[in-house]
Formats: structure tokens, sequence, C-alpha cells
């Protein structure tokens, strides 16, 4: 049943951003002069999922450093996976320069959760690790909150950069 919902809410995410997409075909041009880095996105999301897993190890494991050192590739690797498998798939690694702000929100929300669902199956199929409903609630919302906020941070960020040197410019 929770499976269920699960898969129906990410049908409806996937369907509310196609719907997305087509209206965003006629953003001004000043909304798409944004260039987002490549390399600070993927480093923003490698920094994100290591936080996750340390704190989670540093939190849940009484075996001390050496224990977060190597349990935390093996915690990380599955979610990894996932994260950068439906970050291409969602698109959330702009190809062209510019994307909308909600655009790129929805692509990062839908890469976070599937990469995430993605992320669980690894771990179950390959390191035969059980999954506990409360380690996915925690996954789910503190990876989205993370990885999501320091991206919309970064496209803040960017996005006035861009309209402090539009107004230098005019």
């Amino acid at each position: 049943m929770c499976t269920e919902s699960l898969m129906s809410g990410l049908i409806e995410l996937c369907r509310a951003r196609r719907e997305l997409l087509k209206e965003e075909v006629h953003v001004e041009a000043r909304e798409t002069d944004r260039v987002l880095s490549l390399r600070v996105l993927v480093a923003s999301d490698l920094f994100s999922y290591l936080v996750f897993a340390i704190g989670g190890r540093m939190t849940h494991s009484s075996g001390g450093p050496a224990d977060w050192l190597f349990n935390t590739p093996r915690i990380i690797a599955p979610f990894l996976i996932g994260w950068f498998t439906a970050a291409l798939v969602f698109g959330a690694y702009p190809k062209s320069g510019g994307i909308g702000l909600r655009s790129f929100a929805l692509n990062s929300i839908l890469a976070v959760l599937v990469g995430n669902a993605i992320g669980f199956a690894l771990r179950a199929v390959v390191f035969r690790d059980g999954i506990d409903p409360a380690f996915i609630i925690a996954a789910l919302s503190l990876t989205t909150l993370v990885v999501v906020g320091l991206r919309l941070l970064y496209y803040w960020y960017v996005a006035t950069k861009t309209s402090v040197k539009g107004k230098a410019r005019g």
C-alpha cells in the first residue's frame, strides 16, 4: 500500500513536470540567462550525500571514526548511483546553460526521490541490508532537504549574480 501511494505520487510528479516543461518554453530571455556550473552542482550533491551518510554513522554507530570511514562508502554508494542515474534521466544537470527555477526545483526533487528509491533497492539487493521504514523517512526527508536546499541556494546565488551584472550593464 505504501509502495502504491509512493508510485502514484511519483507518476503525478512526472505528469506535473511534463506540463511545466510545456509551459516554460515561453519564458523570458532573462530567465534563461542563468548559467549553472556542472562542477558546483556535482560537488554540492556529493557533499549533501556525504553529510547524510557520515551524520547517520555518527548518530547510529558505536564503533567510532574507524567505523564511519569503513562503512560510509558502503552506505553512500547505492544512493550516489541512484542519484546520478536519476539526475541524468530527470535533467537535474541542465544541458544548456539556462533553466527556469520551477523546472530546476522539480527536476531536482524528482531526481532525489527516484534516486533514493534506486539507492534503497541497490542497498537491499547488493548489500543485503534491511530497510527500516524509519530509515526511509529519514533518508527521503534529509536528502531532499539538503540536496534540493543547496541546489536552490546555488540557483539563487547565480540568479542574483546574473541580475546584478545585468543592472551594471544596463
